[in-house]
C-alpha cells in the first residue's frame, strides 16, 4: 500500500515505468501496436497529449507505448472497486468526477500541478468514449488547460483499439487487427493570442480535433460524446451502431414497417431511433409510392462488426 498510496493520498505514476517495460513488448505482440510520429512528443518539459477515444484499451495503449511516462485523468468510478483504487493511480490515472464541477475544477488544478513538474498528461477532449465510432465534438477543459500552463498539447490518432475492446467487453482480445497510434505536431497554446480568452480556446480546440480527425478514420460529429448508447437511452451498451434505412409501401405505415422488418432481419437487434423523413411521389400508373427512412440503433452480429461504418444507408427491397 505505500508503494501506491491511499485513497487521500494516491501515488501517482509510481509503477509506470515497470508496467511499461512489461507491457510496451505485449502490445507490439499481441495487438500488433504501432506507433507514428513519436518524435513529435517532447523528450523532456511539460505536453497534454489529447487522443480521440473508442474503447478502455486507449489508455493502456497510449500509456505504454508513449516515449515517456504519461498521466491521465480518469473517472472516479474507478476509485470505487478495491482492484482499482490503488493501482490505477499507481499507474497513471487522476480521478475525477464529471458530474461535479468542484472537483473537475481540483482535477484539472492537479493536472496543472503535474505539468508545472514537467510531467505528460493525457486528457481525452471528448470526455467519454464514442459509441457511434465518430469523432465527437471537445469539451474546452484540453485547451482551458493548455492555455492556464502553456503546455503544448500532442493531438493523438487512435485505430483499431475499437476492435479489441469495443464497449462492452470486459477484456481486450488478442491478435485482431494491428492498432496504430500516431503523434501529431505539437499545439502551441501561444500562438492563439487574437479575442478574448473564450475564443482563443474555441480557436485551440478547434485545431486539436481537426488534427485527431486528420489521422484517424472517423467521420467528424458535431454533438458531444455520451456515455449512453445514440438514440435508446437506457439500452443495452452493445447497442451502439447507427444506421439509417430507406423503403417503400402503399403508405407510409407500411414503408415503415419494412424498413424495421428488413433491419431485424439484418441485425441481432434493431430499434427505433427517429423519423428520418418522409415522402411519397405519383407513379406513371396513376398509383401513390410512400417512402420512409427511419434512423436505427442497432446491435451487429460480431461477423459484420468490422465490415459496417458508423452510419450506412440501406435501401431495402
Amino acid at each position: 500500500m505505500r508503494a501506491v498510496g491511499t485513497d487521500d493520498a494516491p501515488r501517482v505514476g509510481t509503477l509506470s515505468r515497470p508496467a511499461r517495460a512489461v507491457v510496451r513488448p505485449a502490445m507490439k505482440v499481441l495487438y500488433r501496436a504501432r506507433v507514428e510520429g513519436i518524435e513529435h512528443v517532447p523528450s523532456d518539459g511539460p505536453a497534454i497529449l489529447s487522443p480521440n477515444h473508442r474503447s478502455f484499451f486507449d489508455s493502456p495503449l497510449v500509456m505504454a507505448m508513449a516515449p515517456r511516462p504519461v498521466i491521465f485523468l480518469g473517472k472516479a468510478e474507478y476509485m470505487d472497486s478495491r482492484s482499482t483504487r490503488y493501482l490505477f493511480p499507481a499507474f497513471g490515472m487522476v480521478p475525477i468526477k464529471r458530474d461535479a464541477k468542484k472537483a473537475s475544477m481540483a482535477a484539472l488544478t492537479t493536472a496543472a500541478e503535474l505539468l508545472d513538474e514537467g510531467r505528460l498528461v493525457g486528457i481525452y477532449p471528448e470526455g467519454t468514449r464514442s459509441r457511434d465510432g465518430m469523432l465527437h465534438r471537445g469539451h474546452t477543459g484540453v485547451a482551458h488547460l493548455a492555455m492556464m500552463t502553456g503546455a503544448p498539447i500532442v493531438p493523438v490518432g487512435i485505430v483499431g483499439t475499437e476492435r479489441v475492446q469495443p464497449i462492452g467487453a470486459s477484456v481486450p482480445r488478442p491478435f485482431r487487427d494491428p492498432v496504430r497510434l500516431r503523434f501529431g505536431e505539437p499545439i502551441d497554446p501561444a500562438s492563439y493570442r487574437s479575442g478574448g480568452s473564450r475564443r482563443r480556446r474555441a480557436h485551440l480546440l478547434d485545431d486539436v480535433m481537426a488534427a485527431i480527425a486528420s489521422m484517424t478514420d472517423q467521420e467528424r460529429s458535431p454533438d458531444f460524446a455520451s456515455d449512453e448508447p445514440p438514440l435508446i437511452r437506457g439500452g443495452s451498451e452493445s447497442v451502439y451502431l447507427v444506421t439509417t434505412h430507406r423503403s417503400t409501401g402503399l403508405s407510409w405505415r407500411q414503408a415503415a414497417e419494412r424498413v424495421v422488418d428488413a433491419a431485424c432481419h439484418r441485425y441481432d437487434d434493431a430499434r427505433v431511433g427517429e423519423v428520418h423523413g418522409l415522402s411519397c411521389r405519383v407513379l406513371p400508373s396513376g398509383q401513390i409510392e410512400f417512402t420512409a427512412e427511419l434512423t436505427l440503433s442497432t446491435k451487429f452480429r460480431a461477423a459484420t462488426a468490422a465490415a459496417q461504418p458508423a452510419r450506412i444507408v440501406k435501401e431495402a427491397s
